[in-house]
């Protein structure tokens, strides 16, 4: 990854020099976060935009390689209030994917195979009931079929500010492998492909889904509950994961329940939730308005925190950065 980074970044440098444009040096996490703000900045006509949301809001940022979440109290301002442990929301979307679906929904990208195959007809298959309260949100649903998937941390560290998918995940390939007794007792007893019907490969892919996004709010919730999530307006939701249309249904119906009518939940359009090129130029957009410069001798960084508590110093921590006064 460090050669491939160095190969643009030595490219960008040249195109720099070589039309004397600014260059800039932007952190992709940050540019995630702030998507939903390029695209309020899309539909003004203000040469001089003051985007949408404003700070401090909320971001989750959750993709395949990401789940985290993030207080954001400025442009270069994230504070990290919970991350996954473990494996990403995305890579366990994914990998469920591959154990559930038959061969002939098994299609890339996984993530959208599963949810397409758990709700082939969009919100009318939803039929979700949001937990309205933690205890709730806890219990484990037993199926027809015997087995049940339980919210990760649930049982043991149900208020530990942080996130685990692994365990959602090795559930589901366990399920989809062996037997469950009447009682929902895992067998260590194999079952076929053909032992597993349609509709309990449909149940299984929605369940998934509901437990790991219902996860997903539950740090939400937590911080919300907690002593430093003052005047929070917006949750800000980024990541390949946010194009799931039934994660911003699950989000949405979550907020409202819970008493959080009032924060507005933020999704940039689906073809912006993935890396791309103009949130990285969006990014670079509001660093340069705020007065922030980078010089030429910037290098590749392996690990590059946003927090600017963490050791390296965040988004400004490594050498390069300048602030111009006049700005």
């Amino acid at each position: 990854m460090r050669s491939n980074l160095a190969v643009g970044l030595d490219t960008a440098k040249g195109l720099s020099l070589g039309l004397g444009v600014p260059f800039l040096g932007i952190h992709h996490m940050q540019a995630h976060a702030l998507t939903p703000r390029l695209v309020n900045a899309m539909h003004t006509t203000n040469l001089q935009p003051c985007p949408k949301p404003d700070f401090p809001f909320l971001t989750v940022l959750a993709s395949g390689g990401h789940s985290m979440l993030i207080q954001s109290t400025g442009l270069v301002e994230h504070s990290i209030l919970a991350e996954t442990q473990d494996i990403a929301l995305g890579d366990c979307v994914d990998k469920s994917a591959r154990a559930i679906l038959p061969p002939e929904a098994l299609k890339m990208p996984y993530g959208k195979a599963l949810e397409d195959f758990a709700f082939p007809n969009g919100a009318q298959d939803y039929n979700y009931v949001a937990p309205a309260r933690r205890q709730e949100e806890l219990e484990r649903r037993k199926t027809k079929w015997g087995w049940g998937l339980g919210p990760p941390l649930g049982e043991k560290t149900p208020r530990r500010m942080a996130y685990s998918f692994a365990g959602l995940l090795s559930s589901v390939q366990r399920f989809m492998v062996n037997k469950v007794d009447a009682e929902g007792t895992l067998l260590n007893e194999p079952r076929t492909p053909a032992d597993i019907s349609f509709e309990e490969r449909q149940e299984m892919a929605r369940e998934v889904q509901r437990v790991a996004f219902e996860h997903l709010a539950s740090r939400i919730f937590l911080h919300l509950s907690s002593s430093h999530a003052d005047n929070i307006k917006a949750l800000v939701v980024s990541g390949g994961v946010a194009s799931n249309s039934f994660l911003r249904h699950v989000l949405r119906a979550m907020l409202d329940v819970r008493g959080y009518q009032h924060i507005a939940v933020e999704f940039p359009p689906i073809d912006l939730c993935t890396d791309n090129a103009l949130m990285i130029a969006w990014a670079a957009i509001e660093m340069w308005n705020a007065g922030y410069r980078c010089s030429l001798d910037v290098e590749p960084i392996r690990k590059w925190s946003m927090d600017p508590t963490a050791e390296d110093g965040g988004i400004l921590g490594p050498h390069g950065w300048t602030v111009d006064a006049q700005t």
